[in-house]
């Protein structure tokens, strides 16, 4: 068989079932068209931190690698985001809504001291309670309250499957209809977290200017209610949508963020509530 009719016959067997689709009692009657154009986010930001300042080769002395030897306070505060959206909707003859949603974020967050730091009471051949010799006047040297400490750049994105309903509001107002649903996180999705380190930073974290993560585990939720008002075949929509999200990515306690905090996960959230404006053609 040519190539040619090898084409013609994989082209048949695709749009003999698109026609009887088109025929179907539930084939769609229109198609939507939402962007986002505003709303809200919650702080991106870790707030308040607690910075420690570990030891590293005061073995001799009888004090373990890794034991905090002063302790200060940071915030870590949002300081630029940008946020988008866009949905493509098919309604139903049958009123059965379904479609696609997909949501991106960025954001930078600015790390910054809030509090002077503070010896912590250890024990050890030279340290009689207090941190050994030099390492305070080495570390008031170093930063102080209002000292920038790193700069946190995260970005993702997360495809939805909207499935809901639509509701045809024409006994009550004339063109008008309402529709909703749910936000399902099953069409992919991937982002990644960057952070870059000042000097104070790079002592603190065991010697990194540069530090990538990647989240080993999440999850995501939206919600969304569209209403249009038609026009004869064209339709004017304004939808609202929450989004909400929660990652976790493993870190390692002996460099990077996870020395500086003291923990093995970092974990974030976040949540936003936006209203798109769209358009809608009614078949």
């Amino acid at each position: 068989m040519k190539k040619s009719v090898k084409s013609l016959a994989v082209l048949l067997i695709f749009l003999m079932p698109l026609s009887a689709f088109a025929e179907s009692w539930w084939s769609p009657d229109r198609v939507r068209v939402n962007l986002r154009v505003g709303g809200s986010t919650s702080e991106g930001g870790l707030g308040a931190i607690n910075m420690k300042y570990k030891s590293d080769g005061y073995t001799a002395y009888g004090i373990a690698d890794g034991t905090a030897l002063a302790t200060a306070a940071a915030e870590d505060k949002e300081s630029a985001r940008v946020n988008s959206g866009l949905s493509i909707h098919y309604i139903m003859e049958m009123g059965m809504l379904v479609g696609i949603h997909r949501y991106s974020t960025a954001y930078t967050t600015l790390v910054t001291q809030t509090g002077d730091w503070t010896a912590e009471t250890i024990s050890g051949d030279l340290s009689s309670g207090a941190i050994p010799a030099g390492a305070v006047v080495t570390l008031s040297g170093l930063s102080s309250t209002g000292s920038p400490l790193a700069v946190r750049k995260s970005e993702g994105f997360i495809n939805f499957l909207d499935v809901g309903y639509f509701y045809d509001l024409a006994d009550i107002v004339d063109g008008m209809s309402i529709s909703g649903g749910i936000g399902l996180p099953l069409l992919g999705s991937g982002g990644s977290t960057k952070l870059v380190y000042g000097i104070t930073g790079y002592t603190l974290n065991g010697g990194l200017y540069n530090e990538s993560l990647t989240a080993d585990s999440g999850s995501a939720m939206s919600y969304f209610v569209d209403y249009g008002y038609t026009f004869g075949i064209h339709e004017a929509l304004l939808s609202l949508r929450n989004v909400s999200t929660k990652s976790s990515a493993t870190v390692s306690q002996t460099k990077g963020l996870g020395k500086v905090l003291g923990k093995d996960k970092f974990e974030s959230s976040g949540s936003s509530m936006s209203f798109f404006l769209g358009y809608g053609y009614i078949f």
